[in-house]
């Protein structure tokens, strides 16, 4: 009993330790942008990069992994960029609103892989198999004409 108590304890204090370590003596990586604003600009850039990286027909894991892989490399520095924020309240919201805006769009990523992979690739097959491949049928995707525009 007593050896089993013993373990549990040790499990309990490493535990413990390596917790209190990442709370309070984490390694924050310096920002590799010169101020606030600039980071803030990255992080932006990248969620839009990830959007785009994540739409496709592969399904909701596939579309994931692809918006998470773009997020990189900017945002393993978002507690720098945070840091060097902080004092700011307009940065600080901004920041706040970058983040919000992170989750929001991969909440949607993961409803858009869900709903409408199916029907991406549904309408590319029949794209592929009746449209394109029909006898006597272009090889190429008929473009729209471009509106004329008004001088103003």
């Amino acid at each position: 009993m007593g050896a089993y108590y013993g373990l549990a304890a040790v499990i309990s204090v490493l535990a413990t330790v390596q917790i209190a370590r990442q709370v309070f003596w984490s390694d924050t990586l310096p920002s590799p942008w010169g101020s606030c604003r600039e980071g803030l600009l990255a992080l932006s850039a990248a969620v839009d990069r990830a959007r785009a990286a994540a739409s496709g027909n592969e399904g909701e894991d596939a579309a994931l992994d692809g918006f998470r892989r773009a997020l990189e490399p900017e945002w393993r520095s978002r507690d720098a960029v945070a840091d060097a924020c902080r004092g700011s309240r307009t940065d600080e919201r901004a920041l706040d609103a970058i983040e919000r805006l992170r989750y929001a769009e991969e909440h949607a990523v993961r409803h858009e892989a869900g709903d409408l992979a199916p029907l991406r690739r549904r309408v590319q097959t029949i794209l592929q198999n009746d449209l394109l491949l029909a006898p006597g049928a272009a090889r190429r995707l008929p473009v729209a004409p471009r509106p004329e525009r008004q001088p103003r």
